[in-house]
């Protein structure tokens, strides 16, 4: 009798997930784990929460609902605080376990932890099994090898486009085999935010993590609003619960995969409407996997000031200005009304990241990994890939063929905020300022 451990990680689902698919057909039985790190929620380099409040909660949310699915399915989700490499390795001697599956992460200190883990359990004769869990298009199919990846997107749209590399989602199992008698361990309460607490003016984005209210978003998005229809035309808004799919916190906790996505959006072409909207989305999809990618390919370049292109840079170390951007303090009211969105909601959309991004990298001429940092603890959807590729292309060190990608804040303003309703609903908000000792 074979028996698996299936280390939960950023793959919070049942649905179409390669890991414990694979542990299913391969054991007897299967132990599924999910490990808070404490690791995870120290503090960043630039004193900032790694995870922070909106995320962290975000996080114990889909875990919690993981349980509760697991739980239906005959087995449950073991719960434990720890380093992965010394939990699953007691684990392991304690309940005969052969393999371990999990899936694979391509930025530096989650491969950190993956070796740990390799290393521990290989002195002790066990398996493991690293698979890629995360990207739309298959990564054992791609048109070419990882250090020939070109640095362009669009360059890699079109030759990714070119192949029928997506395959379609596995379903999700209806039976799960767990030894009994292991103890299940609790989901633990976070420390609770202790900062400023307002009445949030209509957020744009109040969502609960967890598989289920995943795919009920997915389903209300795609069926109920016709979405996919007009998501080119409406991706810049600011405001609205529909102005594009708002999928990306579950995407980013692996609540919900993108293939899932990518096919609920095609079943949507075959039976309503397929046109440049409907595209777009899978396109904003291949954004994300090149920006993986991307990571995988160049590791800890994105976490240097120098980036990828290690291009020399200089910048104002003068913090005031950097908190006075964190804080919605600054002399743009388009600016203060974003960071005051994402600091209230852990929401941003799309269009203002970028806009904020090159208003602190390029007016206020501060250090762009400040930012990306700021925006790991603060965003509820941080993926590290996205977050760290999209700021190194901002700041003109990344991917991006042009060195600076400036976006003029105030025609920004004027042109998805014509009426200022935006900059009323959040410029204005009383708030106690965040500080450096967070």
């Amino acid at each position: 009798m074979q028996t698996a451990i299936v280390w939960f990680r950023n793959d919070l689902r049942l649905d179409d997930n390669l890991t414990l698919t694979e542990a299913l057909a391969h054991n007897d039985w299967v132990i599924p784990i999910y490990i808070f790190d404490k690791r995870h929620y120290r503090l960043s380099t630039y004193g900032f929460p790694k995870i922070g409040a909106h995320r962290a909660q975000f996080i114990i949310e889909c875990v919690q609902q993981l349980r509760q699915e697991l739980t239906l399915l005959g087995s449950n989700l073991m719960v434990r605080q720890g380093i992965a490499s010394i939990v699953i390795t007691e684990l392991c001697k304690e309940y005969g376990v052969s393999s371990v599956y999990f899936s694979k992460e391509v930025a530096p200190e989650e491969t950190k932890e993956e070796a740990e883990l390799i290393e521990a359990l290989h002195e002790h004769g066990v398996n493991c099994f690293a698979l890629h869990n995360s990207l739309l298009i298959n990564h054992h199919r791609l048109p070419f090898s990882l250090s020939a990846m070109p640095d362009v997107f669009s360059q890699f749209r079109i030759q990714v486009e070119k192949q029928n590399i997506v395959d379609s989602p596995l379903q999700k199992p209806t039976i799960i085999k767990t030894p009994l008698g292991i103890p299940q361990g609790e989901i633990p309460n976070l420390p609770p935010f202790t900062g400023p607490q307002i009445n949030v003016p209509n957020p744009t984005m109040c969502c609960k993590g967890g598989e289920l209210t995943a795919h009920r978003r997915l389903q209300d998005y795609v069926w109920q609003h016709d979405g996919p229809a007009n998501y080119f035309e409406t991706r810049n808004q600011l405001t609205g619960n529909y102005f594009s799919t708002k999928l990306s916190p579950w995407l980013a906790q692996g609540a919900l995969s993108a293939k899932r996505l990518f096919a609920e959006v095609k079943a949507y072409e075959a039976a309503r409407v397929a046109n440049k909207s409907t595209y777009w989305i899978g396109f904003e999809l291949l954004w994300r996997d090149f920006f993986r990618l991307t990571m995988e390919k160049y590791s800890a370049n994105l976490f240097f000031i120098r980036g990828p292109k290690r291009r020399e840079i200089s910048y104002d170390s003068n913090p005031e200005k950097f908190w006075a951007w964190v804080n919605g303090q600054t002399q743009n009211h388009f600016i203060n009304a974003c960071m005051n969105e994402l600091r209230y909601t852990g929401y941003l959309s799309n269009r203002g990241r970028q806009v904020c991004a090159s208003y602190l990298v390029h007016d206020l001429n501060s250090n762009w990994l400040m930012g990306a940092a700021y925006f790991e603890s603060a965003l509820i959807d941080y993926d590290v890939c996205s977050n760290y590729g999209n700021w190194a292309y901002i700041a003109g060190v990344g991917n991006d063929p042009r060195e600076n990608r400036i976006f003029n804040v105030d025609k920004q303003a004027a042109t998805y905020d014509p009426h200022g309703h935006y900059r009323s609903l959040w410029a204005h908000a009383t708030h106690l300022p965040l500080t450096h000792a967070i």
